[in-house]
């Protein structure tokens, strides 16, 4: 009874931990925004009515499909590649030396200069945003599994070994499961980064999109546009993020239940 008297109390006191952030926040950005211009930090008041401006115009829902199309594209590729090849890094030790090298070599690489290289190898009509996106997710995919290989329990695979298990069971009961932590883990990050990425390659490659629309704020000297398309970004990416949590949890919970 006592724990569930404390656990009840977690929500309610993580909600108002949050509230008490979101209004220092705001706090502080309006009182930055009265001794700033507008023209160099527009307040929450005028980024509100700025945003609401954007969400009633014809082409909202339009440039947000496009950013979302361009970010899916460019992750579900990642994912399945960065997987794969975390696979095989962990099953085969040979591999692992081969692709280990190459993978940390990909992740140091600056963004950026991926983005110059993509727009001379692809142009500016989207596709320099695709590649971009790819490539700076691949390496954490690939890290993650590998990562998730190195850290099963060797007693869960005693034990498969000491019951018989099939390879297809071993793989099915044991190692998969011990892997989705890590799978989990690692789609979260390159959604984060995936969204910030496109929209990197979107003001600098694209004139469409939501980082388009950005560039064209920036264009116009409309900071408080600049202000409220960054929260369209936000807002999705953090709803993005908490899809894919409550899916694995939603996953989790099906799979006990059966």
């Amino acid at each position: 009874m006592k724990t569930f008297t404390i656990e009840s109390k977690r929500p309610s006191k993580s909600v108002k931990d949050f509230l008490i952030t979101l209004c220092s926040f705001l706090i502080i950005w309006q009182v930055l925004s009265l001794i700033y211009s507008p023209l160099i930090i527009p307040g929450p008041i005028l980024t509100i009515k700025s945003l609401w401006s954007i969400m009633q115009g014809d082409r909202f829902l339009a440039e947000v499909f496009i950013t979302v199309n361009r970010l899916l594209m460019g992750l579900i590729g990642s994912v399945a590649i960065g997987s794969i090849i975390g696979i095989v890094m962990g099953i085969n030790q040979r591999a692992r030396k081969l692709f280990e090298p190459f993978i940390y070599f990909i992740q140091s690489i600056p963004p950026i200069l991926y983005m110059t290289l993509a727009m001379i190898w692809f142009g500016l009509d989207g596709q320099a945003t695709l590649f971009i996106v790819f490539v700076a997710s691949v390496p954490i995919m690939a890290i993650n599994i590998n990562e998730g290989f190195e850290n099963i329990d060797i007693k869960l695979i005693d034990m498969g070994k000491s019951f018989q298990f099939s390879r297809k069971k071993m793989i099915t009961t044991i190692i998969l499961p011990s892997l989705m932590t890590y799978f989990k883990s690692g789609f979260i990050i390159v959604m984060g980064l995936g969204w910030k990425v496109v929209i990197m390659g979107e003001v600098l490659s694209s004139s469409t999109g939501l980082g388009a629309q950005i560039t064209d704020a920036r264009m116009n000297l409309q900071t408080n546009m600049v202000f409220a398309w960054g929260a369209v970004v936000i807002i999705l990416c953090f709803l993005s993020q908490k899809l894919v949590t409550l899916f694995f949890g939603c996953k989790n919970m099906m799979e006990k239940k059966l």
